[in-house]
């Protein structure tokens, strides 16, 4: 029987029981989290094959040469033609960090996921973390979670709202499994996934799905906490003066990450040669790095645990903090393909231990020893890149399981966030896209608008008045004219004023009228005005600030020569038609 047919047979089926919507979303929510779990499960498996079965034998017989250091980089070189197989036959596209992609299709293109590309996605990240890249597991995990969501609302032929929903179901669900962590994956998928998009339909069917990935994570893992780590130790009220000084030079080191990060990325992307050839240079970068220092290589949790049971210097662990940070953003900068919460654990936890070192070296008698300020930092951390507090706060509380550290990492995250904040409104995942004129906040609507500019909109030919016309040959000239409002000239052309139905309709009720009153006497001097290059969006304010349907286009080189006019209308004419360009991609991608 076609699978089409098995499909429309039960969702008839489920919609003759007339189930209430909540405990069809329960019901959904339950499934969801339950193959999220399953399919990160298959992914960690998967990078730990080649990680266990590939990468670590071989850097180990390098090792054990006598020049091993010129060896070791060649090693990333078969990740990176691995990779350019993948690229090969699906898409150049897999290049690169795409969880910024992924928040763009779940909150502005309605949750559409193609599964093809996020499945080579998935595969690519699989290469690159088990074969030795800098880069974290989590994001692509949480992709894996959205996209079992994505396929389930498609089988079910839901609505938008609706595959949102079981996109952060998926989500929740992922990341709950991998990190042992319910309440960490329902504000992830809620202050990440969601952008903060707290609705009380959304709120239930995340909890299940979150819940179900922890339940399906114990029974294939056992109940196992994310690290191995000793009792969180807070030894005096004191110490949060130290962990807000913490917070502050991490939300300090987050900015510089970002900015790090995407300076490698935009280098790349100059380099004037094939995208298929970027990542050979890039891993053999990290290989040199990791020649030296291979702590940087793959995902990097064995040595954060290290950390977090003292089994590491405090020197090194400083200069492992700049090193993971060049790593990271060399990986993914050059196409490699990974996530960010794990290098944000790694770097948080070496850079919260050199400082924790620091501080218990010169106020022994009040401050607990480094590894307290390493599972406080990886919270922190992840907190100030991310912009998202609750979750590195729950993350840190479920993966230390102890009270205690909640104050700590609230004083610590909360600092670092704005201190983050204070240098840049954008996170890690959403500062190339508001570089790029996408603000994920803003909703879809303002995007479109952001996306087109004015010259696009506007109509280029202008019905002007001349300043000397008198006001008997302007009412006359009014008669037939659809707008209210019109630009008005000198006698060399130049935009001198401009005059709306407000300035000359207290004139018609008056008796006496000087009909020889020039257009000039009348116009209003204080004109806004908006150029061609200038977005929709941006001119729209100017519309609404100063309550005007119109606004004239003038030449940003010469603010007098008047080039076009923009009306309301042509802006929503402008947007009605990105919208339906937008939903027929839309429609093109549901069909692959």
């Amino acid at each position: 029987m076609n699978v089409s047919i098995i499909r429309n047979n039960i969702v008839r089926f489920v919609r003759k029981l007339q189930v209430p919507e909540y405990v069809f979303l329960v019901l959904v929510a339950f499934i969801i989290g339950t193959l999220s779990a399953l399919g990160s499960y298959l992914f960690l498996k998967g990078i730990e094959s080649l990680w266990q079965g590939c990468f670590l034998p071989i850097l180990h017989f390098c090792q054990s040469s006598l020049f091993h250091q010129l060896v070791v980089p060649f090693i990333l070189l078969v990740a990176a033609a691995v990779l350019f197989l993948l690229a090969r036959i699906f898409s150049p596209a897999i290049y690169g960090y795409g969880f910024p992609d992924f928040l763009v299709n779940v909150n502005l293109r309605g949750g559409i996921i193609n599964i093809k590309h996020t499945f080579a996605k998935i595969m690519a990240s699989i290469v690159t973390l088990g074969l030795g890249g800098s880069a974290g597991q989590e994001g692509p995990i949480a992709q894996i979670g959205g996209l079992v969501g994505a396929a389930i609302s498609r089988f079910f032929f839901t609505s938008e709202e609706r595959r949102r929903t079981f996109i952060a179901c998926g989500s929740a669900g992922a990341i709950a499994s991998v990190f042992n962590a319910p309440i960490a994956g329902v504000f992830f998928a809620q202050e990440i996934v969601l952008l903060g998009d707290f609705e009380l339909t959304n709120f239930m069917p995340v909890v299940v799905s979150s819940g179900m990935g922890t339940i399906t994570s114990h029974v294939i893992f056992g109940n196992q906490p994310a690290f191995k780590i000793p009792p969180y130790t807070f030894v005096s009220n004191w110490e949060l003066l130290f962990y807000v000084l913490l917070g502050l030079f991490l939300g300090l080191l987050a900015y510089f990450f970002i900015r790090i990060f995407y300076a490698t990325k935009a280098y790349f992307q100059k380099i004037p040669i094939s995208p298929y050839l970027k990542p050979f240079i890039g891993f053999f970068f990290v290989g040199v790095i990791g020649a030296f220092f291979p702590q940087v290589f793959g995902v990097g949790y064995e040595e954060v645990e290290k950390v977090l049971n003292a089994q590491m210097l405090p020197q090194l662990m400083l200069v492992l903090v700049f090193l993971k940070i060049i790593a990271t953003a060399v990986t993914l900068g050059s196409g490699g393909v990974g996530g960010m919460f794990s290098p944000a654990f790694f770097i948080g936890a070496m850079a919260g231990g050199a400082f924790g070192a620091t501080m218990h070296h010169f106020f022994p008698h009040i401050t607990a020893a480094y590894p307290a300020y390493a599972a406080v930092g990886i919270g922190a951390f992840l907190a100030a890149l991310t912009h998202a507090p609750v979750t590195a706060v729950f993350l840190a509380f479920e993966m230390t399981g102890d009270y205690y550290i909640i104050l700590p990492i609230l004083f610590a995250s909360i600092t670092g966030l704005l201190v983050a904040y204070a240098f840049s409104h954008e996170s890690i995942d959403t500062y190339e896209l508001k570089q790029q004129g996408i603000d994920l906040h803003a909703g879809h609507e303002r995007n479109i608008l952001a996306s087109i500019k004015v010259k696009e909109a506007m109509t280029p030919e202008v019905v002007v008045v001349p300043e000397d016309m008198t006001f008997k040959e302007f009412i006359a000239f009014v008669r037939d004219k659809k707008h209210t409002c019109f630009p008005v000239v000198n006698k060399d052309g130049e935009l001198c004023g401009i005059i709306t139905f407000q300035n000359f309709r207290e004139m018609l009720g008056k008796e006496g009228i000087d009909k020889n009153l020039r257009v000039k006497e009348l116009k209003t001097s204080s004109v806004f005005t908006t150029f061609p290059e200038e977005s929709l969006e941006k001119a729209m304010a100017k519309m609404r600030y100063h309550n005007i349907e119109r606004l004239p286009v003038v030449d940003p080189q010469n603010p007098k020569k008047l080039v076009g006019f923009l009306s309301q209308r042509d802006i929503w004419a402008a947007y009605n038609k990105a919208l339906l360009s937008q939903i027929g991609k839309v429609e093109t991608e549901k069909e692959a």
